[in-house]
């Protein structure tokens, strides 16, 4: 199992939200970061809303390549 914050899951959308999402797997916890995301309505969270409601697929390919390096990097908890 492993920890992520939503502002390491932000990449450089960093919204500096320290949300805690745990998980078995990076698309357990991709769909726990979605779900939070997409549920806020402050203006922190306004740039990741958007790109997660206005997905393209070089970008989601971009964003699931560095997070699934970010995954290896991460130690179990």
């Amino acid at each position: 199992m492993k920890q992520f914050t939503c502002n390491e899951m932000s990449g450089e959308l960093n919204a500096g939200c320290d949300e805690v999402y745990e998980g078995e797997t990076g698309m357990d916890i991709a769909m726990m970061h979605h779900g939070h995301v997409t549920t806020t309505t402050d203006e922190a969270h306004e740039p990741l809303r958007n790109q997660m409601t206005q997905p393209d697929e070089a970008g989601q390919k971009k964003w699931w390549d560095w997070f699934n390096g970010e995954w290896e990097k991460k130690s179990d908890i």
